[in-house]
């Protein structure tokens, strides 16, 4: 049976960013990743700071690859002429013309 999928909220995102950055040492990862035993912390500890979420292993999986993906796009932008972060918004900045070859690139 599939687990069902998670219901994020942007709490529950910046809560597991900031595990994940109190994980990020030698213990809990490998040359291609996180261990079984940083992921088993990383589960536990998300779990422990939000009970009412009771997230599997395999959901925080999946939201870290989302997460990565999202930091991956925003990257790439930034890096492309045209745009600037702006940041009080948190956001890149950009003309449409520019929104719509950065859309054309990520598809």
């Amino acid at each position: 049976m599939a687990t069902p999928r998670a219901s994020w909220d942007h709490a529950y995102e910046k809560g597991l960013v900031d595990i994940m950055l109190d994980h990020n040492n030698p213990i809990y990862q490998g040359q291609n990743g996180w261990t079984t035993e940083g992921w088993t912390s990383i589960t536990n500890t998300f779990n422990q700071k939000f009970p009412l979420a009771r997230f599997t292993k395999q959901q925080i999986q999946e939201k870290h690859k989302d997460l990565k993906g999202n930091y991956k796009a925003v990257r790439d932008s930034r890096k492309q002429s045209g745009t600037r972060w702006d940041g009080t918004l948190c956001m890149i900045i950009a003309e449409p013309v520019i929104w719509d070859k950065l859309i054309k690139v990520s598809q």
